[in-house]
C-alpha cells in the first residue's frame, strides 16, 4: 500500500526538489496562493500551511504586497534538512507538522461565552469542516487584556487563522498588526481596530439605527433617547447613532445631544463619586438620567439587548409603565427577549452569516486582502414586539 502525504506536505516536496534541482533559482517568483490552490487541488489554508513551512526552512521569503519568492541559492544542509523534515512528515496523514507550521485550527475569540455566541460559532465550525479544520472558542471577557494574552497564546501555538470579536475599536492594535506581519490569517466581526484595514465581517449598524428610530416615529414618537455604555466602545456603536440621527433628521427631528446617553459617563459611579457597589445599577441611572431631562424622552433606541433589559426592569420596578410611558429597544435579538415582563422591540443580527462569512475570509485570506473585498455588511431585521408602542398623551 502506498503511504499517502498530507496535503500541504506535497506542496513543500514539490517546491523543494524545485529548488533542490535547480529548476526554480534565487529570485524567483513562486505562483500566487490561488494559482497554487488550483494547480493542487487544495484549499488556501493548505497553501499558506506549505507556505510558511517553506519560508521556516528558509528556501522562500514572502514580501509583502510584492509576492514569494525563491531565497539566495540556499546551502546544502537547508536543503537536507528541508528534504529531512519532508520525509518525517510523509510517515503518515496524520503525522504531527513541525513547530514553524500551522496547526489545522481556526480559533474564535470572543467577548462572551459560546452560549451567548452559539449562532457564530456554528457558523464558523460549518463553513471550517467543509477544509477539514477543527474550530476553538475562546471567552476574552469583555477584557482586553485577556483578549491580549489569547491572541498572543494562538499567535504561538500556530493556529490556522483566528477570528475575534474586539473588545474595543482602539485597544491591542500592536497585536492584531502583529498578526499581520506574521502572516496568520485573520478576520474582524462586529467592529473593526481604527487605524488597521483588516478583513471584517459586520452588521449594517447604519440601517439598523435608522430602522429603530423609524419604528418609534412611525409610532408617533418625537422624543428620542439613544443609550450607550461608551461612545468610544467601537464604530457599530456610532454606525447605529447616526442610523437613528438620519431617521430623526428625515423626519424633521433635530437630535438633541442630550438625548445622546453615555452609561461611561454616569453609570460607574454614583453623583458623589463613589464606584457602583452592583453593575445591575446601571438600569436605575439610565431611568434617572432619562427623567431627568425636561421635557423627558418618550422612548430610547438602547445599543443591545442587554442594557435595554436592565433599563426595561428598573422602569418597572420605578413604576415607569413600558411602553405606556416608555417605549424601549433593544439590538441582538437575543433569546431571552421574547421572554421578558415585557417582550423586547429589537434588531435581529444574522448571527450564523456573520461567523460562516467570517471563516470564509479567514479560508481565503487573499480575498481579505483586498480593499475591495475585506469588508462585508450583512443586513439586520427589525423585531416589533410589546415594549414599543404610541408615546403618552
Amino acid at each position: 500500500m502506498s503511504e499517502r502525504k498530507p496535503r500541504y506536505q506535497i506542496i513543500i516536496d514539490h517546491y523543494t526538489d524545485q529548488i533542490g534541482t535547480g529548476q526554480l533559482q534565487a529570485g524567483d517568483k513562486l505562483p500566487t496562493g490561488p494559482e497554487i490552490a488550483e494547480q493542487f487541488g487544495v484549499s488556501a489554508i493548505t497553501v499558506t500551511n506549505a507556505m510558511r513551512q517553506l519560508e521556516a526552512n528558509g528556501l522562500i521569503k514572502r514580501i509583502k504586497k510584492a509576492g514569494t519568492f525563491v531565497t539566495e541559492r540556499p546551502e546544502p544542509l537547508q536543503l537536507a534538512q528541508a528534504e529531512s523534515r519532508s520525509g518525517a512528515a510523509s510517515d503518515s496523514d496524520l503525522a504531527a507538522p513541525s513547530s514553524p507550521l500551522a496547526v489545522p485550527v481556526i480559533s474564535l475569540v470572543m467577548p462572551f461565552s459560546e452560549t451567548v455566541g452559539y449562532e457564530i460559532f456554528r457558523g464558523v465550525e460549518e463553513e471550517c469542516a467543509k477544509q477539514g479544520l477543527y474550530v476553538t472558542f475562546h471567552n476574552s471577557k469583555y477584557d482586553d487584556s485577556v483578549e491580549r494574552s489569547i491572541i498572543q497564546k494562538l499567535t504561538k501555538d500556530r493556529v490556522s487563522g483566528i477570528i475575534v470579536y474586539p473588545v474595543s475599536s482602539y485597544k491591542n492594535i500592536d497585536v492584531f498588526s502583529s498578526l499581520t506581519i506574521e502572516g496568520i490569517p485573520f478576520a474582524l466581526i462586529d467592529r473593526n481596530i481604527e487605524g488597521l484595514d483588516a478583513p471584517l465581517v459586520i452588521s449594517n449598524n447604519v440601517e439598523a439605527g435608522y430602522n429603530l428610530a423609524s419604528h418609534l416615529i412611525k409610532l408617533g414618537h418625537s422624543r428620542i433617547a439613544f443609550v450607550c455604555q461608551s461612545w468610544k466602545e467601537a464604530v457599530s456603536v456610532s454606525d447605529r447613532y447616526k442610523g437613528y440621527c438620519n431617521a430623526l433628521i428625515e423626519a424633521g427631528i433635530p437630535p438633541l445631544p442630550e438625548w445622546l446617553i453615555n452609561i461611561e459617563d454616569i453609570g460607574t459611579t454614583t453623583e458623589y463619586g463613589e464606584l457602583l457597589a452592583d453593575p445591575a445599577q446601571e438600569g436605575e441611572f439610565m431611568l434617572s438620567r432619562l427623567l431627568s431631562l425636561d421635557p423627558a424622552p418618550t422612548a430610547a433606541v438602547v445599543v443591545n439587548d442587554y442594557t435595554a433589559t436592565r433599563l426595561l426592569k428598573a422602569a418597572l420596578q420605578a413604576g415607569v409603565a413600558v411602553p405606556e410611558k416608555l417605549s424601549i429597544t433593544g439590538f441582538d435579538n437575543l433569546s431571552f427577549t421574547e421572554h421578558l415582563e415585557v417582550p423586547l422591540t429589537t434588531i435581529e443580527q444574522d448571527f450564523y452569516s456573520i461567523g460562516r462569512e467570517a471563516a470564509k475570509l479567514v479560508l481565503a485570506p487573499e480575498r481579505g486582502q483586498d480593499s475591495n473585498n475585506n469588508k462585508l455588511v450583512l443586513s439586520t431585521k427589525l423585531i416589533a414586539r410589546q415594549s414599543t408602542s404610541v408615546p403618552p398623551l
